[in-house]
């Protein structure tokens, strides 16, 4: 894999997809940095960092006509493989919160950025990954911690960048359309808060009672309501971790 290790950017995935327009890019290749200003997560939320605390990390997986995945997919399998690398680190209870934040002991330490990119079919995903590694303060986020928090113990962030570039692009390389149910299942095995009572809000911002049954093979969240079950796209719908 060819790494680029930067100072300092406004966000790694807009760093990849600004060299992407300038010409075609080694498959596997890897921005890494412990500064990034301007971190985005999922529908353009802010992602706090903290320099030489935090890692940031994009890898180019790029697709042929003739292997295309299903985007679902992809986002299944780096998630589970994210959440098996940190993992390794140290005891805690982990889980996926649907649709890509990673949660050790009902804290997100780390969160994933998926941005694909199309010209007649996927050529390419940029996979943007940011770990909270040792940060020690989180203003105004309750609900974010660090690994060294979370483990006692602070952590190498050189040493975790390989982990993590290298599982991602190896388990993108693995990915096979006949295994989307396994590792929709596998995605399924590992999500936070399922089958426990929760509060959510609509678009509306109306607040009700449910309790997450499954993510399906088209990425909705299936939540149990007073209604019966219902499917819920990306910003459709949020939990509300302030009322746990």
């Amino acid at each position: 894999m060819k790494q680029i290790k930067i100072d300092a950017t406004e966000s790694t995935n807009d760093y990849l997809k600004q060299m992407l327009r300038q010409g075609p890019l080694e498959d596997g290749t890897l921005v890494r940095t412990l500064n990034q200003t301007k971190g985005r997560g999922q529908r353009g939320a802010d992602w706090f960092f903290e320099s030489d605390k935090s890692l940031a990390i994009s890898v180019l997986k790029t697709w042929s006509a003739e292997k295309q995945p299903d985007a679902f997919q992809v986002q299944w399998v780096v998630c589970c493989t994210v959440l098996k690398v940190l993992s390794t680190l140290g005891q805690a209870d982990w889980h996926i919160k649907w649709p890509n934040d990673i949660m050790a002991d009902g804290k997100k330490v780390a969160g994933l950025l998926i941005e694909h990119q199309f010209k007649g079919h996927m050529q390419s995903s940029v996979i943007g990954i940011g770990v909270n590694v040792n940060n020690t303060e989180f203003p105004e986020l309750p609900h974010a911690a660090s690994l060294s928090q979370i483990l006692k113990s602070a952590q190498d962030l050189e040493k975790l960048s390989d982990e993590l570039s290298i599982g991602v692009y190896q388990a993108c390389q693995g990915i096979r359309p006949k295994d989307l149910q396994r590792d929709l299942a596998e995605f399924n095995a590992h999500l936070f808060l399922k089958n426990t009572p929760a509060s959510f809000a609509d678009k509306k911002e109306n607040v009700f009672q449910g309790r997450i049954q499954q993510v399906n093979k088209d990425g909705q969240l299936m939540v149990q309501t007073s209604q019966g079950v219902k499917g819920y796209n990306v910003g459709e719908i949020k939990l509300l971790l302030d009322l746990l």
